[in-house]
């Protein structure tokens, strides 16, 4: 016990005998494992945070049962059903619910008012969604609040008599009316094969903002409120009291079943639930949708990202750490050899000396490792969370405040063993260096350390060839052996770990191969920086170059660094990017409308690691599973028609509208009741091989009326092909998709054969090809360049052609339908696609889709993204500056003989610091540069080798304004910080250096 406080009381005395070498030390490990533990600490904090997230965008449902139409159901089945029964169910039978909520909601249209002053309207209408929700169970659940308008007040709305509404106040603001006023609503909605249709005057008892009431989208929602049994007096509580078109369901414990760590698990969790629920309701009358568990899809993204940074992060804490501290440790053993060898000379062990050592970098690290956990705490609750609350409640407002701290104790303890670990391990080498030296030599008076020879060991093993072999042999291992088992697991967290580790140590090797051209990238600066100090370059260039083994860690640290962000920022914005593109890719137009109720074939639904169905290499498989199978099939009296385009082609806004004809599979749903199969297969003349096919009938008016600019053809042009496809000809024309020109060696112009089932009969046509396309806006799944997706590939066919080889009627069944609007109503189609609905959606089945709110959907996730990613960059950027001053700060003591020297032979002060400042500047750049040349061309990579999986097209992106962003920051950060150190140096008097060194 003596000797271990003989020995902490020593290690105490020489750290604080060499304050700032030990302030320098500590400060430096503290940055570094606070910008750790503030990954973790933001990590748990975004996990919390996001089920708020989920919340805001969903409204707090967890999931939505409404009604289901299919092929065979009552006759003039209503959207509107008996709520009652469900509930009893589901309260019954499944533990995890925790309310149900029945809302009744239908469309209207009011007048404008003239002025909120005044009580004359205007001619002018507003169509309206009317909400008719249940006040009093809603608030015995707190679902959601009511608030006032501009502020988070609570609103007092606790209930609305019959006849009375409130109206959210962006409505207001158009219709400009008042509290008080009397309103007239006229609402009608299809029941059946009826039509409900009442025009009635109303008290508006609050002008209303809402929290957590109704999903994000519903902010730009014409929303009136009021009480659901004010709907059923409307009309008629005989019919519809008891009756809703919307049951949301909420979940106990949310916060256990949501974890943005953990999606895979958030997502079974939640669909356990819902197959329960399904189960109970029924399997073809209702559906149920799980608004939160689409919004988890996005967070999967993120999830990558964050492991990637906090691998990249822990590995550059432990970097900076250990370098600090070895340095530290080196240069403090160095200057007291003699002292070891004369506690050696009093009758200490060799031991004794190597548990001071590694006490001292104990020291530091706990020190530091426990200031850098109190700091990034404080830094998260009171800086960094703050921050990012305010830039992105400028895209979510509902998260304004609502950004809250949270951590866990797996999080300070990985922070703390991190720290702790590294300078245990780090302390060893210096420790095993004091107890190897020979007493004799370390209390030698004129001891060097440099000598001309050392005499080694024999080697029996050639390490170097053993290393290599090594490397090679485990790369092997992991693409022979891994690779395979980890991919038949189907386990795709695994797989993403695994990749996202290979990713690392790519990027790793990359910097480490790209450092090979530093000296060149050296050269080029030094010379740079010789056009301003021309005095001083050559003894820079010989400090540089002098030690430029001693620089090797900062060097590689700054390479690390500038290279994981140029590399994180291009694949990011690349994402966001691409994003982008799939959306205009999937949608294709202003608005698209689709036929809700298919039963999508498993093979378009991109399963594998290929994206496609059918064996690991193979061209062919088995046909897709077919609606009669298990008895699931839409309603066709529900289905759209043509018919139904051609009466949106009288709305004001709407420009020019293309549809396209349900596919055979469709088809084979919509016959199902006859038993009719058809199915589309193409091949080479003699039929050797061939494949089954997504077959698209369009019509003329496609090319001009989706995103044209996303069109991509790999043989043939837009114009000639479709040209082609519209011409009559004795032997028809088609476009087919990259992946089947790869799959059977098809081409521009050649010939093919289409063989065609319809039901009993089978019928084989000839075409020739007119076009080869990678992508084509509205297709996304069936065109792609990947040939595993080969089968049940696009082929596009004009409709004409379409409906004679098909023989289908000649109003024929839609599958969707691309909309164009005028310029004019670009800004308003939320309005057109809320209109549509109104008026359609008692008689069709479909969903309508705007592209402009999916495109802001996309931009909103990243900006969720960028602000997370920049926070943690920027700081990763200034612990290594930091680290920078910290190596060049012990490169100043080591080197105070030099700089007495220098000023001996005539360097003033400011000549001393301008050196230093341009050594140091000098390294930054260039191991900078090489960092951002690595970074770039390995994001570059990436996206290339993620578009080939994609079938997207690849968009190279440079992040510019992130490196120009980097290399400014760490420029003036350099500036700064060797002005501070330099400025003890270069004021002390030559006299002082000398005496200090000698």
């Amino acid at each position: 016990m003596p000797n271990v406080i003989l020995v902490f009381k020593y290690a105490f005395k020489d750290l604080l005998r060499h304050k700032t070498r030990t302030f320098v030390g500590i400060l430096g490990i503290t940055v570094s494992i606070s910008l750790l533990a503030l990954i973790l600490f933001l990590s748990d904090s975004i996990s919390v945070t996001f089920v708020d997230y989920l919340s805001i965008d969903a409204g707090q449902q967890d999931l939505n049962v409404q009604v289901r139409h299919y092929n065979g159901e009552p006759e003039n089945r209503s959207n509107y059903f008996e709520y009652q029964d469900i509930i009893d169910k589901i309260q019954n039978e499944v533990e995890e619910i925790d309310g149900l909520i029945p809302r009744m909601n239908l469309y209207g249209d009011v007048n404008f008012s003239k002025g909120i002053e005044t009580q004359e309207l205007a001619n002018a209408r507003r169509w309206v969604q009317i909400s008719g929700i249940d006040f009093g169970l809603e608030n015995q659940l707190e679902f959601g609040k009511f608030i006032e308008p501009g502020t988070n007040d609570l609103l007092e709305l606790s209930n609305l008599p019959v006849n009375h509404c409130a109206i959210y106040y962006s409505l207001n603001d158009e219709i400009r009316y008042a509290e008080n006023d009397m309103i007239e609503i006229r609402m009608g909605f299809w029941h059946g094969d009826q039509y409900y249709y009442s025009v009635r005057n109303y008290t508006i008892d609050a002008i209303f903002d809402f929290q957590l009431k109704w999903p994000v989208e519903y902010t730009s929602r014409p929303l009136i409120v009021v009480d659901i049994d004010t709907l059923y007096d409307t009309f008629g509580n005989e019919t519809f009291s008891g009756k809703c078109n919307e049951l949301i369901l909420t979940l106990k414990k949310g916060q256990n079943i949501y974890d943005a760590r953990d999606i895979e698990g958030s997502e079974n969790r939640v669909k356990k639930i819902a197959g329960e629920v399904q189960l109970l309701i029924g399997l073809k009358e209702y559906d149920i949708d799980s608004p939160k568990v689409e919004i988890l899809g996005y967070l999967e993204l993120f999830s990558v990202g964050l492991t990637i940074i906090l691998v990249f992060v822990s590995m550059i804490s432990m970097l900076i750490s250990g370098v600090l501290i070895n340095g530290i440790l080196k240069t403090s053993v160095e200057e007291r050899i003699r002292e070891f060898g004369i506690f050696r000379t009093l009758g200490a062990t060799k031991k004794y000396n190597l548990v001071i050592v590694l006490t001292q970098g104990l020291l530091l690290c706990n020190f530091g490792t426990i200031l850098g956990i109190i700091l990034a705490q404080l830094a998260t609750e009171f800086v960094v969370l703050p921050i990012a609350g305010a830039l992105v409640a400028q895209s979510i407002p509902g998260l304004a405040g609502n950004i809250t701290f949270s951590t866990t104790v797996w999080s300070i303890l990985i922070s703390y063993l991190i720290g702790l670990s590294v300078g245990i391990v780090v302390s060893i080498s210096p420790a095993l260096k004091v107890m190897k030296l020979q007493l004799i030599e370390s209390i030698h008076p004129y001891r060097k350390e440099d000598v001309l020879y050392k005499l080694k060991k024999r080697a029996s093993v050639n390490y170097k060839l053993l290393i290599v072999g090594g490397i090679l042999t485990v790369n092997s291992a992991l693409v022979l052996f891994v690779l395979p088992r980890i991919m038949n697991s189907g386990d795709l967290s695994l797989f993403a770990g695994t990749l996202i580790a290979l990713l690392l140590i790519f990027l790793i090797g990359m910097t480490l191969a790209g450092l090979a051209i530093l000296p060149l990238i050296l050269r080029l600066f030094i010379r740079f920086f010789q056009i301003f100090t021309k005095k001083l370059a050559p003894v820079y260039r010989i400090f540089i170059f002098r030690y430029a083994r001693r620089n090797s860690s900062t060097i590689i640290t700054f390479a690390f660094t500038f290279s994981f962000v140029i590399f994180t920022s291009s694949v990011f914005t690349y994402l966001g990017n691409q994003g982008i593109v799939s959306a205009n890719l999937n949608y294709g137009a202003d608005i698209v409308i689709e036929t809700k109720g298919w039963y999508e074939p498993e093979e378009t639904g991109g399963g594998g690691l290929f994206g496609g169905g059918g064996g690991f290499l193979s061209i062919s498989s088995n046909p897709p599973k077919t609606s009669q199978d298990d008895g699931f099939s839409v309603n066709p009296n529900r289905i759209l028609t043509s018919d139904f385009k051609d009466e949106l082609l009288k709305k004001d806004g709407i420009e020019r509208i293309s549809s396209v004809l349900a596919s055979p599979f469709h088809l084979t749903q919509i016959y199902s009741v006859e038993g009719k199969e058809f199915t589309a297969m193409i091949g080479d003349l003699a039929g050797i091989t061939s494949l089954d096919i997504s077959l698209i009938g369009i019509d003329e008016i496609y090319p001009s009326t989706i995103k044209i600019e996303y069109i991509e053809f790999t043989q043939g042009d837009i114009t000639s092909s479709f040209e082609q496809l519209f011409k009559e000809q004795e032997i028809p024309e088609c476009i087919i998709s990259e992946a089947i020109s790869l799959s059977l060696d098809l081409y521009l112009g050649d010939l093919i054969k289409m063989e065609i089932q319809r039901g009993d009969e089978s019928e084989i046509y000839k075409f020739r090809i007119a076009g080869v396309a990678a992508a084509l806006p509205g297709f996304l799944g069936e065109f792609s360049r990947m040939a595993a997706t080969a089968n049940m590939g696009g082929v596009m066919i004009s409709q004409d052609v379409y409906m004679t080889i098909m023989d289908i009627p000649p109003i024929p069944y839609l599958d969707k339908i691309f909309i164009q609007l005028n310029r004019n109503a670009q800004s308003s189609s939320l309005d057109i696609l809320s209109q549509i609905k109104k008026e359609n959606e008692g008689i069709y089945d479909f969903d309508i889709i705007s592209l402009k709110a999916e495109v802001s959907q996309q931009e909103l996730f990243f900006t969720l993204i960028s602000v997370f990613f920049t926070i943690t960059l920027d700081a990763t950027v200034i612990i290594c500056l930091f680290g920078l001053l910290s190596s060049t700060y012990s490169t100043i003591i080591e080197r105070k003989k030099e700089i007495g020297i220098i000023r001996t032979l005539g360097l003033k002060g400011k000549e001393i610091s301008k050196l230093f400042t341009v050594e140091s500047l000098i390294i930054m750049l260039s191991s900078g540069t090489v960092g951002v040349l690595v970074g770039w061309t390995t994001g570059l990579l990436l996206s290339i080798s993620m578009n080939l999986t994609s079938g997207l097209p690849n968009i190279p992106v440079f992040p510019l304004s992130d490196m120009f962003f980097v290399f400014v920051v760490s420029i003036v950060f350099t500036l700064i910080g060797m002005k501070i150190l330099l400025n003890k140096s270069r004021k002390k008097k030559i006299v002082d250096i000398y005496r200090e060194t000698m």
